[in-house]
């Protein structure tokens, strides 16, 4: 991915669309993050070529020279357009690096480790005065958190502390009782794996912030959303991601039972594919889940770390064949097991169902899709005011139709966004507008058309789903579309081995 001509103006960037391709103006700094797996598969006895020492600290050299020239004059990374002020990005590569220095520090020397400090510096400084206005997105201050922490370590800096402790309080303030991590609009299990991965990192560089306690309710909460055929989270979460990133998890098994027992379980799952992988990411999202990956399989190298995954731990819920009807009020999230099915319905989005029946394909369905006489489409899964109704065995959810946002981007879209780009973006207070705009456009928007849905789910092996939708003149129902995401989101969608089936 990285640019290795010297000759280059843009030697050591890692964006090819932006280097070598050319089709894009800015350079998206996440691919600078590969410093991070890089240096601890070096120091982990895993990297897999003969590579010498020399030749390797020159290409870790290249990625820290690569960043600096990505940085912009206010410390900032760009993933999306110019002059982006992205803190996510920008934490996250700063995360990496950070990580990079301590992994290496005793491979180069000191002007070596204090030049690389010099060009993370900037960055640091970015997520010290700046911040993430437009949403709450547990992952992406977790990611900042991990950052100020490790710089407050390499440094001393008081200032990188104090903003870490913002970040987190603002984080543990967020968490449900229930013991998930807000992501946009509620819980996310996908994501939340990432959340978990970098607060992980947390616990185990600063035990003194007592993180044990809240990452033991994510992970209650969590272990909830591996299924019996291996794959993980879904479209009930709020962000619609069924990915899992396994470095938290496994980072946490030595002290969290129910973590040991997850891993275990999600190991297989990545050995068979059935579950998002390293090898269906896209290179927006790889370089993180590569970075995880590393970090999981260099705990997992660890012999101590074996013998405790052999040990006696809780059984799964999905592998638990004991009858259970367990309700997450605040997520909308109802768990129904049984001796041969598992059953996920998330009530606050419409009575997504995902359903899991031994030795048949899963049943999954978001919901009921409109389309209205201008051809435009409404559905019924949507974080929504909805009421429900549980007797025995039966959940009647009544949910509004809401638009949902499916417009592409036009030619039109991107020249507004470079005019944006090379004017008032350069404003903080401007872009964070512009920012929460497209979030309320993109994802969170209710725009409540005047009818409603009343799905009844009956629970039980051979589940039942009823929907009654009322229509107004020219609304017709969409036939044959189960699977669906009702707003913009870039993370969902990768392949994963259960694709190759036919639904049930």
């Amino acid at each position: 991915m990285f640019d290795t001509d010297k000759t280059s103006s843009s030697h050591g960037m890692g964006d090819r669309y932006h280097w070598a391709w050319g089709l894009i103006d800015f350079g998206n700094g996440t691919f600078q993050g590969a410093a991070h797996g890089m240096a601890h598969l070096w120091k982990a006895g895993l990297w897999l070529y003969p590579t010498s020492k020399t030749q390797f600290i020159a290409r870790i050299d290249t990625i820290f020279n690569g960043a600096k020239k990505l940085t912009q004059k206010d410390g900032s990374l760009e993933e999306a357009f110019p002059n982006e002020g992205s803190y996510c990005v920008t934490a996250l590569v700063a995360f990496d690096l950070l990580r990079t220095i301590d992994l290496l520090h005793t491979e180069v020397d000191t002007a070596q480790v204090q030049r690389w400090r010099t060009i993370v510096a900037p960055m640091v400084n970015y997520l010290k005065i700046a911040d993430e206005t437009h949403a709450l997105i547990s992952n992406h201050l977790a990611t900042a958190v991990a950052a100020l922490l490790r710089w407050h370590q390499l440094t001393g800096d008081a200032l990188a502390e104090n903003k870490a402790c913002e970040l987190l309080d603002r984080i543990l303030h967020h968490q449900s009782q229930e013991g998930w991590f807000r992501e946009y609009e509620g819980a996310d299990p996908g994501y939340q794996t990432l959340c978990t991965y970098y607060l992980a990192d947390v616990h185990q560089l600063r035990p003194d912030m007592d993180l044990l306690e809240p990452l033991r309710c994510s992970i209650r909460f969590l272990w909830h959303f591996a299924h019996p055929d291996g794959s993980f989270g879904g479209l009930y979460g709020s962000r619609c991601t069924r990915f899992y990133y396994p470095a938290g998890v496994a980072a946490l098994a030595a002290e969290i039972p129910e973590a040991a027992a997850l891993n275990a379980f999600m190991l297989n799952s990545i050995a068979q594919q059935s579950v998002v992988t390293l090898s269906a990411m896209d290179e927006p999202n790889f370089m993180p889940m590569f970075n995880a990956y590393v970090w999981a399989a260099k705990i997992i190298e660890n012999s101590r770390f074996k013998q405790d995954i052999g040990s006696v731990t809780p059984i799964l819920p999905c592998l638990n064949n004991q009858p259970l009807r367990k309700f997450f009020p605040s997520a909308g999230i109802w768990i129904d097991r049984g001796t041969a099915h598992y059953t996920i319905v998330n009530s606050r989005k419409g009575g997504v169902v995902c359903h899991f029946r031994k030795d048949h394909p899963a049943m999954i369905n978001a919901g009921v899709v409109i389309r209205d006489s201008a051809d435009r489409y409404g559905s019924s899964h949507a974080y929504s005011g909805t009421a429900v109704e549980e007797k025995d065995n039966q959940l009647k959810i009544t949910a509004a139709i809401v638009a949902m946002p499916k417009q592409l981007p036009t030619p039109f879209h991107f020249m507004l966004i470079r005019i944006l780009s090379l004017t008032i973006f350069k404003l903080f207070g401007p872009r964070e507008w512009v920012k929460r705009k497209l979030v309320k456009l993109l994802i969170t928007r209710q725009k409540q058309w005047p009818i409603k849905n009343q799905r009844t789910i009956t629970l039980c092996e051979a589940i039942k789903i009823d929907d009654k939708t009322e229509l107004r003149m020219g609304d017709q129902a969409a036939v044959g579309i189960d699977k669906f995401v009702p707003i913009h989101m870039a993370s969902q969608g990768y392949w994963q081995i259960q694709d190759e089936k036919e639904p049930q």
